[in-house]
């Protein structure tokens, strides 16, 4: 085989193995997540490295929404430093997980602003997440507040259970009939 042919063969092999090798780095670096959230409520922002994590102080993982900064664990601790304002006390990790490469994180009094995109960088392991936050209306079903008054179905029927009694009771008088007449219990001695 000539020597450019063979060159040709394996300028593709490589140009072929590179684009592999992209598309799987994009798939791990890239991977997008979508949630549901609902106003006033809490969504979980997912985030995990299946690399096991050497050590909790190597530990570096930033989250940012709209260019501002979401949540931050540094050195494997919780960082306010950096946190914009609309996040204090709304964001919040789950340290126990971080040895378990979880870094994800909970949102709570959800707001429409918080909708969008969500990237959450896993520095030591040069891994990058997206999530995808949906926030929607909370749907909610209008009940008068009725207290302890009873709903006038339980009145009826209190009323038409008395009446029922009391005609049976009358007929019974009347007729000299009672129950014991239709059920015939045998006696224990015989």
């Amino acid at each position: 085989m000539p020597q450019i042919v063979t060159d040709i063969i394996g300028c593709h092999a490589l140009w072929l193995f590179s684009i592999f090798c992209s598309l799987l780095l994009i798939r791990q670096v890239c991977s997008q997540a979508s949630v549901v959230g609902f106003t006033g409520g809490t969504a979980v922002l997912p985030c995990s490295s299946e690399q096991p994590q050497r050590t909790v102080q190597d530990i570096i993982v930033r989250w940012r929404h709209n260019g501002l900064d979401v949540f931050e664990i540094i050195d494997g601790t919780v960082s306010a430093k950096a946190q914009d304002p609309a996040y204090r006390n709304r964001a919040q990790s789950f340290p126990e997980q971080y040895k378990n490469g979880n870094f994800s994180i909970k949102l709570r009094d959800l707001q429409d602003s918080d909708s969008g995109k969500y990237t959450c960088y896993i520095i030591q392991d040069s891994i990058i997440r997206d999530v995808k936050l949906n926030i929607e209306a909370r749907v909610s079903r209008r009940i008068d507040n009725q207290g302890t008054k009873p709903s006038p179905e339980i009145p009826v029927m209190i009323f038409s259970i008395l009446c029922v009694g009391l005609a049976f009771s009358l007929a019974n008088s009347a007729t000299g009939f009672s129950i014991q007449h239709l059920v015939s219990v045998p006696s224990p001695d015989k």
